[in-house]
């Protein structure tokens, strides 16, 4: 083994590379170089003469799992290793092992758009009220289900309310449909292997035996089906080694579990344990800032992260008038950094608790020409255009697929219209066959004649002419589509200018199936497809172009910045108002904070804004409970903010919030204090406008009027999630709140 594998590792580091059999657990603290830990314990067990196939690597991203494959590969170059995403291996194990599963390896993936799709078609064959429940919720209740593990009957039988009643019995319907069409949404991907290797030990023991040597990286994030796999994988042989950091577990709300992580030793009692605290990304000051708030939460594995790197700066809180002038503020910064030559755009990133709240700075970007990405998902592969051109090659792969076909029978225009569509399911429904069957038998269907009867049969024969190319690279395919569908043609000769636009996006879907194409000869249509809609936010950022990176904090997971800013370091946004009430979701906040923190190399801005325009309305925020946890020594407050230009703006907010005096304007910003309630509850004599209280349903809010006298008095108060509400004030459960 060459010497240089381990030369440049600590001791810690290279015990966890040179680990030979059993479970190992990698406690892996931010920024300590786990990436490198365990592509060099890949490349350790490939030249102690462990088979490449034996091998099985999964990661959180594609992102992630390319950028380990080429670390691998270039210490052992043309290895076969397997290492993917979680979502990625199920849908390879569910295609491989088709046969024994009993199902079609061809089947097509469905998006949250297309699963939300047939949930309504579910919910709608139910006959129960469709208006107390969104699609979306059903469906995101049915996706809890499957991450937990739970089949309809399982799901219906613990089912004990109005809502997961309903959730039940959509769920039925929903699978119904969704096999149907030989369709697997993103949770069934997980579900099925793990519900296979449960209940199949003969496939269990195949692939744990096929998979000696079982990596997984982020298993702080794992959820009940992801660990399933796991465990699973590695009883005959129990080489599993998982890295991941308590600290760092964010995902909570899609399913994954701190537990898996915190318990590992009582999954394997025999399992050797490595922590990691070098951290080599922050600077002192923004390290012991961040692990000073982070050592608040209960629920963890205590350490202490250290660094060689120098103090640096103290990290900077920056207090704001408002929402616009943060915006501004923070692009105003950015430029005069890189006008100054101290930085490059591509240094920094701009961190938010949630997407709604990039709007101003999206403005703000345009107005003062500075260069941006905002990191929200594939929205080329979102465009309609592009989304009619998938659909087309997802019926190509798969003709059974309900979704894509009710999509592009009539795109192009063929005279298909929804009376013609809704005979057309009819037919289909009654005979149990696909809507491609019934389209070519369109003939024996008389409800349905003249110029939509001639426009089905058109599309039904595209459809299967094309399906006898499959064998073409998916950019020939993909210019097949749109010359035979006649799809190119409309948007050529419309005289709509944005179906100029539209024909260039068409192009460009070309031009990225040839380059992935080019990058391995064997990839096909399938392939491409899968690619795209397993693709996550992270996966779209281009981090070499030289511009401002923004993104939600669940998004930088991983990633690393020269300089951050995170925004909206508010109560209610930061902590989010939905956690509030509960300890451990509190603390799930708190390690979304850290994880925020610890992007940023060198310099760190927390910002913070006294009045933001959100949902609609101008609320008074309170600084951050997390901002109070920040250690004083390594800390700065930042009250330079030029407090004139955002000042119309600010009194059009108040004026329209009702907060009185418009030209009143909040003093020089102060370090954010705990709140502490005060007073006895209700009492009116502590009530006044303008007050911050706690109320024991709604949270905190701000007094905004009162009115009356005695038992009649009426106060008025607005909060961030609920919005205005009136009690009376005698009657009122909550507590002025006081700074200490």
């Amino acid at each position: 083994m060459p010497t240089d594998l381990l030369a440049d590792l600590t001791d810690e580091q290279q015990a966890a590379v040179v680990h030979g059999e059993g479970p190992l657990l990698i406690l892996a603290g931010a920024g300590s170089g786990k990436t490198r830990v365990i592509t060099r314990r890949v490349a350790y067990l490939l030249q102690q003469g462990v088979r490449a196939g034996s091998i099985l690597a999964i990661t959180f991203t594609n992102k992630a799992a390319g950028e380990m494959r080429q670390r691998v590969d270039a210490i052992v170059p043309g290895n076969k290793l397997w290492i993917c995403t979680f979502h990625s291996l199920g849908a390879r194990l569910l295609r491989q092992y088709a046969d024994r599963l009993n199902i079609d390896k061809n089947f097509t993936i469905y998006d949250v758009d297309d699963r939300n799709k047939l949930v309504k078609d579910a919910l709608d064959a139910t006959g129960m009220d469709n208006t107390k429940f969104t699609p979306d919720r059903l469906g995101g209740a049915i996706s809890k289900a499957k991450n937990q593990l739970l089949t309809p009957k399982q799901f219906e039988q613990q089912a004990h309310d109005f809502f997961s009643q309903t959730a039940a019995k959509v769920y039925h319907g929903y699978e119904k449909r969704l096999r149907a069409a030989n369709a697997m949404d993103f949770d069934d991907l997980l579900y099925l292997p793990a519900l296979a290797m449960r209940y199949n030990e003969e496939l269990r023991a195949d692939l744990d035996s096929r998979f000696k040597f079982v990596l997984v990286d982020e298993y702080q994030d794992t959820n009940s089906a992801q660990y399933e796999i796991a465990r699973r994988l590695s009883l005959n042989y129990p080489n599993l080694c998982v890295v991941g950091d308590p600290d760092q577990s964010i995902y909570k709300w899609r399913g994954s579990d701190i537990k898996n992580i915190l318990d590992f030793e009582r999954d394997f009692p025999a399992a050797k344990v490595i922590t990691l605290t070098q951290n080599y990304r922050s600077t002192k000051a923004i390290l012991h800032a961040a692990s000073t708030v982070i050592d608040q939460n209960k629920h963890r594995k205590k350490k202490m992260l250290v660094t060689a790197n120098p103090q640096g700066d103290p990290v900077t809180v920056l207090n704001f008038n408002s929402g616009l002038e943060e915006a501004e503020g923070v692009v105003e910064r950015i430029k005069k950094a890189v006008a100054e030559k101290r930085n490059h755009y591509r240094d920094f990133a701009i961190f938010m608790r949630i997407n709604a709240l990039t709007r101003t700075l999206e403005s703000a970007f345009v107005k003062h020409g500075v260069p941006f990405q905002i990191v929200k998902g594939l929205a080329f592969f979102d465009r309609k255009e592009n989304k009619d051109v998938l659909a087309y090659l997802r019926l190509l792969v798969n003709p059974d697929d309900t979704v894509s076909f009710l999509r592009v029978v009539n795109e192009p225009p063929r005279g298909v219209g929804k009376t013609s569509l809704d005979r057309l399911v009819s037919y289909a429904n009654r005979n149990e066959i696909s809507l491609m069957n019934a389209a070519g038998s369109v003939a024996k269907i008389p409800e349905i004649k003249g110029k939509a009867s001639s426009g089905v049969r058109d599309f039904y024969r595209i459809i299967t002419d094309l399906r006898t190319q499959l064998e073409h690279p998916p950019h020939e395919l993909i210019a097949m589509v749109l010359d035979k569908s006649g799809y190119r043609k409309s948007l050529q000769d419309s005289t709509d200018e944005e179906d100029a636009d539209r024909l260039a996006n068409i192009e460009e879907l070309v031009t990225a199936a040839k380059q992935y194409y080019d990058e391995d000869n064997s990839r096909t249509l399938g392939d491409f497809l899968e690619q795209i809609t397993l693709a996550s936010d992270v996966d779209s950022w281009d981090e070499t172009a030289d511009h401002v990176s923004v993104m939600t904090l669940h998004a930088a997971k991983g990633l690393e910045f020269p300089v951050v800013y995170l925004l909206a370091t508010e109560q209610g946004l930061l902590p989010h108002e939905r956690s509030l009430a509960k300890d451990e979701d509190v603390e799930e906040e708190r390690r979304l904070f850290f994880v925020g923190m610890t992007r940023a190399m060198k310099e760190l801005y927390l910002c913070h804004a006294r009045l933001r325009e959100f949902r609609g309305q101008a609320m008074y925020q309170v600084p951050s409970m997390f901002l109070d946890e920040l250690p004083p020594d390594v800390v700065r407050q930042d009250i330079s903010q030029d407090r004139n230009f955002a000042r119309g703006a600010i009194d059009e907010w108040r004026q329209k919030a009702g907060y009185g005096n418009p030209n009143f304007l909040p003093g020089p910003a102060e370090r954010p204090r705990k709140m502490e309630p005060t007073g006895a509850s209700g009492d009116p004599s502590e009530f006044f406008v303008g007050a911050v209280v706690q109320h024991d349903e709604y949270g905190i809010g701000q007094i905004t009027d009162l009115s009356g006298f005695g038992a009649l008095r009426r106060v008025k108060v607005r909060f961030p999630a609920a919005g205005e509400k009136t009690f009376v004030a005698d009657k009122a459960k909550m507590k002025v709140v006081k700074r200490k």
